[in-house]
């Protein structure tokens, strides 16, 4: 056919079955923005973050990088320039401060100090405006101004916020706010800047900078990296200057792999969302080739019209559901990785990338393709022309011999996904994309099953006469019904396996931090932060505090992070006479006795740190410190409490010889049995009186923050599987709408008969209640598998300490969700499709 003969035959279907065509393009734009969502917001955090160490470090290729928040000696700086084979050489000083402005308002930064050599190594010179580094105030990114509510910024009347740094805080003025156009990739993080002097007056850090960006000459690369280990002596981290990026792509590991699991999930829910669209159209579609078949048109037209008209239609709908899943990456799907903003500067942009978007393309229109496929089965050799006009259900039914197929086929990818989840375990993410596919293929048997029973029901019960009629209709098992209740099935599968099992981390999480925050009844942090990692001030005025009515015991304690074998671990360290009852529940591989205390010389490992380096309990393990290398030994295996990396727990006295410092970074106050927390937690804050920057905060208080942040960052989770669920009732009450509607002809039959309205619309829901239920039935049991498998990667693979599986009402709570919905949102078009004239069925 000429292009103008296909866009004359198109331009027609569309002005004789435009609703039909619309609901199959709604189809295909769900499926896409369900996919490209998920995969861009997957993407965006290691994306963005990339963009803003590259602006950071601009040409830079190596780095010298501190191995505690107290950093080194400045004074190396003049020893790497003078580096046969350095370029040039840049000082950093990063502190982890909150800003508040003067609403209250506040936002946790990353706080750089720097100097004009920063700016040159980088290229901004030229765009940095003159007040950002100028002494006495503090710049700005574009981001975390607004998250403070600024106003905008007036180099005549500056802004005063209030910095709270390291236990103490201090007033400033914001001396610049860096939009785009001055710090590029830098606005979109957040990020504060300012002298590095300054820095180090306000962090009691005078002539200390934490990392030495350096860009080496083409070619010497390597000689000065030998050169700058002997600058390092085994205290300071040599490294690549974009050496954050892998550390963060390995944090995100374990939330990017459930991601990943989400977004094939999701391609799959899509699929069949775009090849249920498709198939609304199948009749008509029908029709018209056999029409054409008569008239004498040849196969090969027939084909080039199908292809032609499934592209324009993939190719429109994909292009708005791209739209659309811009929108829900933005909204909805946007992750929060505030659990990460103090190991890691993260940007907090979208970024979209050419694969998301030609896969998601490709996607869409390759299931609209593959189902406008069906109508093409009228053009095998020796099928009458008009079969289709003969035919009393023009879908087809599946017939006998290919439900055995499907059995057998559910069966074998059943056996699969439990060898996976039982031999390897790391292989749980692939298991649960086989246990989706038998759950989708396995509808048949159990539609098969639900209308056996009923056909029982209706035999036993004579007065029910709604459902023999819906039974007939039903017989034939057409292949709409299939992929409807299959629909259905996968969405239920995804919302239950992922959202149960996020539960189930939740709770385990929760558990941890009970006990931690348990060990002390008051606690002394730096604002925000949960896992106590930024040190104090000396000067916390810890022998007042002690002297106050009501107070027991003060213990101190430290940590920070330390990056190990390609893993930006969390250290933590406890006081040796206190119980640490953080390893309640914890330990995976060692001896009970640990939970009384940590020995000097011997620390806990997460499992998965442990496993990495084919360590077990009773070795030793060889830890980069900022005096040198350490050795401990191995007492006990561990969860990993949350951080992803993995975590690393010693006694203080170890910590403060191995990090030469007895700074603390929490603080856990101890009261008398009579004394009242919350007077006591006053009493305290008015001991600090109004320069200190340190939170009081009672143990259930703290607890509720540490929970909060980890429901923060497993939101995605949560939110994926509830759209999953949603995204299915949508697009199954748009599909059954559009084939009540399409029966009209045979409900009119009915009316000929003598059927009521009111039955028939009986009819109509009874028939919608017997598929889905089929269908959400499977999926919600499959679920509550899925779960056990998701929950024993977490906990083997991942060191993630989760709860036992406890799924509760949940998946029936979905089921009847889902069920519920769908019936009343079809209930509309069920009530005007049951109005149709009798006369209708003899008109067509």
């Amino acid at each position: 056919m000429r292009l103008g003969a296909l866009i004359y035959f198109y331009s027609r279907r569309l002005r004789v079955h435009a609703t039909e065509e619309l609901l199959a393009g709604v189809g295909v734009a769900v499926a896409v923005a369900l996919v490209f969502a998920v995969t861009v917001a997957n993407s965006s955090i290691t994306s963005s973050a990339s963009n803003v160490v590259h602006a950071v470090i601009g040409p830079a290729d190596l780095q010298l990088h501190a191995r505690d928040p107290n950093g080194f000696a400045e004074h190396l700086l003049g020893r790497v320039e003078r580096l046969a084979g350095v370029d040039q050489a840049a000082p950093l000083l990063e502190q982890t401060a909150t800003v508040v402005a003067p609403g209250g308002r506040r936002a946790t930064l990353n706080v750089a100090g720097t100097n004009i050599g920063l700016a040159l190594l980088d290229g901004l010179a030229h765009t940095l405006p003159l007040g950002a580094l100028s002494p006495g105030g503090i710049g700005l990114s574009q981001t975390a101004a607004s998250a403070l509510h600024l106003p905008a910024y007036n180099s005549r009347h500056p802004t005063d916020v209030r910095l709270l740094l390291r236990g103490r805080a201090f007033t400033l003025k914001v001396s610049a706010v860096l939009g785009s156009e001055t710090a590029g990739a830098l606005s979109q993080a957040q990020v504060a800047v300012m002298p590095l002097g300054q820095l180090q007056q306000l962090a009691g850090l005078p002539g200390r900078v934490t990392r030495i960006l350096v860009q080496s000459n083409p070619g010497q690369k390597a000689r000065v990296e030998h050169e700058l280990q002997a600058v390092a002596a085994g205290r300071i981290t040599l490294a690549a200057a974009d050496q954050d990026i892998s550390l963060l792509h390995q944090a995100l590991r374990p939330s990017n792999q459930a991601s990943a699991l989400f977004a094939g999930l999701s391609a799959l829910l899509g699929f069949l969302f775009a090849f249920n669209a498709m198939l609304l159209t199948v009749p008509e579609r029908r029709e018209t080739i056999a029409d054409m078949r008569m008239d004498g048109a040849k196969r090969t037209a027939i084909v080039q019209m199908v292809l032609f008209q499934a592209i324009c239609l993939g190719a429109v709908a994909s292009l708005a559901g791209l739209a659309g899943g811009y929108a829900l990456s933005l909204g909805l799907f946007h992750q929060s990785p505030g659990y990460l903003a103090k190991a890691f500067t993260l940007g907090v942009g979208t970024v979209i990338g050419v694969q998301p978007i030609a896969f998601s393309l490709i996607g869409g229109m390759l299931a609209t393709c593959l189902a406008s496929l069906i109508p093409l089965q009228d053009l095998r050799t020796g099928r009458p022309l008009d079969a289709v006009f003969s035919e009393q259900d023009p879908n087809g039914g599946v017939p006998e011999r290919t439900r055995g197929w499907l059995i057998a086929a559910t069966a074998g990818l059943l056996l699969l996904a439990t060898g996976l989840f039982v031999l390897v375990p790391s292989a749980a993410i692939f298991a649960c994309v086989v246990l989706a596919l038998a759950t989708m293929l396995a509808v048949p048997l159990v539609l098969a099953g639900a209308l056996r029973a009923a056909g029982a029901v209706s035999l036993r019960y004579s007065r029910l006469t709604v459902l023999p009629l819906a039974l007939s209709s039903l017989k034939t098992t057409t292949l709409r019904s299939l992929a409807l209740a299959a629909t259905g099935a996968v969405a239920l599968f995804g919302s239950v396996a992922l959202g149960a099992s996020r539960d189930d981390l939740l709770r385990g999480i929760d558990g941890y931090t009970g006990n931690y925050v348990r060990s002390a009844n008051i606690w002394l942090v730096n604002p925000t932060d949960n896992q106590a990692i930024d040190n104090f001030n000396p000067s916390t005025p810890k022998a007042q505090i002690a002297r106050i009515p009501g107070v027991a015991s003060i213990a101190t304690f430290q940590g920070s992070y330390l990056d190990y074998h390609g893993r930006r671990v969390w250290v933590i360290a406890w006081p040796p006479g206190a119980r640490p009852a953080l390893l309640d529940d914890q330990i995976i591989h060692g001896a009970p006795t640990v939970t009384t205390g940590l020995p000097d010389g011997q620390i806990t490992v997460s499992d998965q740190i442990a496993s990495e380096q084919h360590l077990k309990v009773g070795d030793q393990i060889a830890l980069p410190t900022p005096t040198g290398t350490a050795t401990f030994k191995i007492a006990a295996t561990t969860t990993n409490f949350g951080w992803s990396p993995g975590t690393i727990l010693m006694n203080t006295s170890d910590y403060r010889r191995a990090w030469a410092t007895p700074a603390a970074s929490a603080l856990g106050v101890n009261l008398k049995p009579t004394a009242d927390p919350q007077t006591v937690r006053h009493a305290i804050q008015r001991t600090l009186g109004a320069g200190s920057g340190l939170e009081v905060l009672t143990a259930k208080a703290r607890e509720t923050t540490i929970d909060n942040s980890a429901s923060e960052g497993l939101g995605q989770l949560g939110e994926i599987a509830t759209l999953l669920v949603a995204a299915a009732i949508l697009a199954m009450a748009a599909a059954l709408g559009s084939s009540i509607w399409q029966r009209r002809k045979s409900l009119a039959e009915l009316r000929l008969d003598g059927a009521p309205r009111r039955q028939v619309r009986l009819v109509l829901l009874t028939e919608s209640a017997l598929m889905l239920s089929a269908g959400c039935l499977t999926g919600a049991l499959a679920g509550v598998y899925g779960q056990v498998v998701i929950d024993s990667y977490l906990k083997q693979v991942t060191g993630f300490p989760v709860a036992g599986v406890g799924t509760g009402a949940r998946p029936l709570e979905i089921f009847a969700l889902v069920l519920l919905a769908v019936l009343v949102i079809v209930a509309l078009p069920a009530w005007f499709a049951s109005r149709v004239s009798p006369t209708f069925a003899l008109n067509e």
